[in-house]
This record gives C-alpha cells, structure tokens and sequence, in this order.
C-alpha cells in the first residue's frame, strides 16, 4: 500500500510538472536594443487556445559620424532619435503543446505604432561654403500584419518564440531646418555637405516582412 501511495504521489508530481499552465507571460524583444527599442510587453491566455498581447516600448539611440568632403573640409554631425512602440497583438494555438498555456504553433494578428523624432544637430566647423543644415525629423508608422509563430517554454518557466510573417505600413513623414525656412532648399544642402551620409533604418509605407523572437518568464 505504502508502495502504491508513493508511485500516485510521483505520478502526480510527474504529471502536474507536465500540465504547467501558464496564464500570463512577461516578455522583451530583445533583438531591438540593437536599435534603440526598449520594448516590455505581457500576454494573457483568454482561454485554452487564444490569448491578447501587448509589446509597448520606448525608442532612445544615438549616433555620429565626421569625415573629410573632397576639399578637405571636416563635416559632422550628431543625431538623437527617440519615440515610442507599440505592437498590440490577438492569438490562436493551433497546436498547443500545452493545453491552456501559450505554448506551441500559432497565428497571430497586429496593429503596429511607432512615432519617431530625429533630432541631428549639424557639429561641423563654422565657416567654409556650406551652411548649418541642423534639422529635426518627425516620422509615424502605422501598419498591421500577420505572422506564424512558435513559443515553448523551458523547466524554470522561461519562455521563446519566434515568428514572421508579412506586414503593411503607412508612414507620415515632417521635416524642419533650423537655419532653412525652405525644406527642398534645406535638403540639397544637406546632400552636398554630407553627400557619403547614409541615414538608415528609416521606414517607408508599403509592405515588407516581420520577423523576430521574444523572450520571457511565465507565471
């Protein structure tokens, strides 16, 4: 008898270890404090098999260059952006590898926003030919999308996932010289003074690919 009890009481330890639902996950993006997105989000499980999720975050980074043009002159420059994220999300497990937990194969539905400013102050020397193109860029991005994904946890109740999947967006897009009343007069300027500048990471409207991983902790 006392051997039986024993063998129910590992059963059900064996067995509930397996079962572990999760009704709530705390999770960060980290592929995107590569650039400047500081993002913490939370899923919770609605039922069995869908959850809502929300990712908001905030954008901060920082960057520089400073070169020598073709006559020898020195140009520079600083630029800061910052702004805010947020991704809300609505989920269905196809294949839950744990029932009632957000666990295995799913599809998901987002909206997307994401406001940016650019500030990029012109640190060149003064004189020389060329005048301050210091400029302030305002950029919002609005889009929605779909992805396949996969999410598993491990025995301390850390969470992964991974998806992709398409996505559209529509960008607004307002620009202002300090110096330059005149935006068209402001940015050939700017392309003469800094003409092997290269601005990336910026977002246009169409469509394109999402893709990433979260990582985070169930409870």
């Amino acid at each position: 008898m006392r051997t039986f009890l024993m063998t129910a009481a590992l059963a059900a330890v064996t067995f509930g270890a397996q079962a572990q639902q999760y009704k709530g996950v705390v999770k960060t993006n980290p592929l995107g404090y590569f650039t400047g997105q500081f993002m913490f989000g939370y899923e919770h499980m609605l039922n069995d098999r869908m959850s809502v999720q929300l990712m908001p975050g905030l954008v901060s980074q920082s960057s520089s260059q400073s070169f020598l043009d073709d006559m020898g002159m020195e140009t520079s420059y600083e630029q800061k952006k910052s702004g805010f994220i947020a991704i809300p999300e609505f989920r269905y497990y196809l294949k839950p590898d744990n029932l009632g937990a957000p666990e295995g194969l799913y599809v998901a539905g987002l909206a997307r926003v994401l406001a940016l400013t650019y500030d990029l102050t012109d640190t060149s020397p003064a004189g020389g030919f060329y005048p301050d193109v210091s400029r302030t860029d305002k950029r919002t991005v609005v889009g929605a999308g779909a992805v396949i994904g996969y999410a598993f946890f491990m025995d301390n109740g850390l969470s992964a996932e991974l998806f992709v999947g398409p996505q559209f967006k529509s960008v607004t897009f307002e620009r202002t010289y300090d110096n330059i009343g005149n935006v068209e007069v402001g940015d050939a300027a700017f392309d003469s003074k800094f003409v092997d500048v290269s601005l990336a990471g910026l977002e246009n409207s169409g469509a394109g690919v999402r893709f990433g991983i979260n990582v985070g902790f169930g409870f």
